[in-house]
């Protein structure tokens, strides 16, 4: 489990002077909703189709309700990343892209302790790797990738985006794949439709 320190777990018969702050990997850092829906055209809306639980791995201790998208709502999430490809992303010139990237890039590492932890609660994989290797490697991806959104035309594979990606990620490393695959697609001016894997989302949607 995750554990905070504090002066209580000293032994009684050598208190310790000294206050103990929660450890870097303290659970205290995240807050987690009861329930996530689904995120289409900018905003989190209720799913049509069923939910399930999903659970900390380690402790088999329930942390949200996630929604299930019924046919209508992956429909509807298509019809969204067309639009914004159409309207507003596609057009959009890379340099401008890139600037999107590049922020969020920012908020990922900004938020690095928070998304480590709840990438170990959710998936279940020790701290050291999430925090030291996944969330700061996803960073990373959309720093790379937002240096390319503007310098497309010497890729060798030309400039024009393709528009909507379906893309489907595994469990064992959600939030690094979703970088892997979100990330070149976002710079070379296509939306996406992302499908995580079922049982591992509650980050995700943080």
């Amino acid at each position: 489990g995750l554990i905070a320190m504090t002066s209580d777990s000293t032994s009684t018969s050598n208190p310790s002077p000294f206050e103990y702050a929660p450890a870097p990997e303290s659970r205290a850092v995240v807050d987690i909703r009861p329930s996530y829906g689904l995120f289409i055209g900018g905003e989190f809306v209720e799913g049509r189709g069923s939910s399930f639980t999903t659970i900390d791995p380690a402790t088999e201790e329930p942390l949200a309700e996630i929604a299930e998208a019924s046919d209508a709502d992956v429909d509807a999430a298509v019809k969204a990343a067309r639009k914004a490809h159409e309207k507003v992303w596609g057009p959009m010139p890379g340099r401008e892209r890139a600037k999107y990237l590049y922020r969020i890039a920012r908020i990922i590492a900004e938020r690095s302790r928070e998304l480590a932890v709840l990438e170990s609660i959710d998936n279940g994989k020790p701290i050291r790797e999430s925090r030291d290797v996944d969330v700061p490697t996803v960073a990373a991806h959309f720093f790379y990738y937002a240096g390319w959104a503007d310098k497309l035309e010497f890729s060798g594979y030309g400039t024009t985006p393709l528009g909507v990606a379906g893309q489907v990620i595994p469990w064992n490393f959600p939030l690094l794949m979703l970088a892997w695959k979100v990330a070149p697609a976002l710079a070379c001016g296509n939306t996406v439709v992302l499908k995580p894997a079922d049982r591992k989302s509650t980050h995700l949607n943080s």
